[in-house]
């Protein structure tokens, strides 16, 4: 999937949120869920041309069943994955990705 804004004024997220759901529901529509399996994205400046842009490389898999994955761990997991994804696109720097990991990390 590949998706690419109109104008150097979006954010790299909301591109990979649209995209994402774009998949979610290209994914649903055949019974399965998403699986990403490489992602890149547009890095700034996003000037002249190199408007904010991610291709989503992704399979279509068995929807997991909700015994298979413990529902505490799923939050922090989903946060650290985000976090992360902040990281590569350039949005974060090192250091406040350390920080707010830390936050995460020390949530009960």
């Amino acid at each position: 999937m590949f998706h690419q804004s109109a104008t150097g004024f979006v954010s790299v997220q909301s591109v990979r949120a649209s995209a994402e759901q774009r998949v979610a529901e290209f994914c649903d529509r055949q019974g399965k869920a998403m699986k990403p399996l490489r992602e890149t994205t547009s890095k700034p400046p996003h000037i002249l041309g190199n408007f904010p842009r991610i291709e989503i490389v992704f399979a279509c898999v068995d929807k997991p069943s909700s015994a298979a994955a413990p529902a505490g761990d799923d939050p922090k997991y989903t946060k650290l994955v985000n976090l992360k994804k902040l990281l590569d696109s350039g949005v974060l720097s090192q250091e406040e990705f350390e920080r707010e990991k830390a936050k995460v990390l020390s949530q009960p």
